[in-house]
């Protein structure tokens, strides 16, 4: 830390934060002392994690490597997670070393990020794999293939109904051997149900053509080891189910440690912030992507609306730096989804939309992502 500049301290490495490197590398702040805190190098695109899966995209085409990024930004790495913050101190709490202290007049971001919730449900903590952290979901579904190599009727299940589960459903499908059995458990009597009529049953057609199996209507109760190491899935109504893997993609919730800061939060645990994305009550502090809950502004958790506050974010951190007056985020009232099928196809998802679903959908997407992930290449 230098005393003689003004600290920006980036706790996170997801998009928005990405983003905002980026274009720190393009045009610097002036006199800043930049700090970016991940608990990855290697930050993983949403967008191609379905792809990664299916086999369509490497290691490296999915993920964003932060420390050169951060290097070139001219940004001090710290590989580490944030565990707790303390507003008065400045004081970013973190899990293997000691603490982060800014400045008084430092400038903090929080795009820390969310995951699903295990401890809803009686076992999942200990049994399901969850979508998030991604690293975690790559180790299990790494450990699977494996497992399928030596016996290939593996039973695996996807709790969640969302895109996020279809698509994961969709890539397993692709990639395990044809004894295996895929189960999605949507927990709802529809799958998709933000997403129009037509896209919902065109995408339902497309996961019984691939043979992943639809268990409608049951919410996941608990999750149980039996004695054969095989996990027993309880449903409502008494049903069960068998697997040898659970992965979890349901809706995501807030960092845990959040509750024991002294951050105003929402009813689910998230960092309430103004429409500027400045933290209520806490001046020279902010919170983007998935981790914050915009005043009047209820937003789904998705990565489109990630990508979309680098912008503002960074207009805004010009502002403070110069002691302008802050503006508003101002999000998409409709957005487009492109969900891919692992199949070669994507299908085009909007209300007012037709539901579109080919190779050419496909391709669009794929050229999207791609065009994402260049911009972090070196030049």
């Amino acid at each position: 830390m230098n005393p003689n500049k003004r600290q920006l301290i980036l706790v996170g490495g997801g998009h928005t934060h990405a983003l905002l490197l980026r274009r720190l590398i393009e045009e610097p702040l002036p006199g800043a002392d930049l700090t970016l805190i991940s608990d990855v190098e290697a930050a993983p695109y949403s967008g191609m994690l379905p792809g990664h899966v299916a086999g369509a995209y490497t290691y490296d085409e999915m993920h964003i490597d932060l420390g050169p990024l951060a290097e070139r930004a001219g940004a001090c790495f710290v590989l580490d997670s944030a565990v707790g913050w303390d507003s008065e101190s400045r004081e970013i709490k973190l899990k293997s070393r000691a603490s982060w202290v800014g400045q008084d007049d430092s400038i903090i971001s929080f795009n820390t990020g969310s995951a699903p919730d295990l401890t809803l449900v009686p076992g999942a903590t200990d049994l399901a794999i969850p979508s998030k952290p991604v690293p975690q979901l790559l180790d299990g579904w790494h450990a699977l293939l494996k497992a399928s190599q030596i016996r290939p009727d593996q039973a695996v299940a996807i709790v969640g109904g969302g895109a996020g589960g279809v698509e994961l459903a969709l890539a397993m499908r692709s990639q395990l051997p044809a004894e295996s059995r895929v189960t999605l458990l949507p927990g709802t009597r529809e799958i998709l149900s933000a997403h129009p009529k037509a896209v919902r049953r065109k995408l339902e057609r497309c996961l019984q053509k691939a043979g992943v199996n639809i268990a409608k209507g049951g919410r996941v109760t608990a999750l149980r080891k039996d004695s054969d190491s095989r996990i027993k899935i309880e449903l409502e109504a008494n049903d069960r189910l068998d697997a040898d893997a659970v992965f979890w993609v349901t809706w995501p919730a807030a960092p845990k440690w959040l509750r024991e800061s002294d951050l105003p939060l929402d009813d689910a645990g998230f960092i309430r912030v103004h429409p500027t994305l400045e933290v209520i009550g806490q001046a020279n502090t902010f919170a983007v992507g998935d981790v914050a809950a915009i005043e009047g502004l209820p937003l789904p958790r998705a990565g489109v609306f990630a990508v979309r506050m680098a912008q503002p974010l960074e207009a805004n951190l010009r502002s403070l730096w110069a002691g302008d007056t802050l503006t508003n985020y101002e999000p998409q009232v409709r957005f487009l989804s492109l969900i891919g099928t692992a199949d070669g196809k994507a299908i085009v998802s909007r209300h007012g939309w037709p539901a579109l679903l080919n190779r050419t959908v496909w391709t669009w997407k794929d050229r999207i992502d791609q065009k994402f992930m260049r911009q972090f290449e070196a030049a």
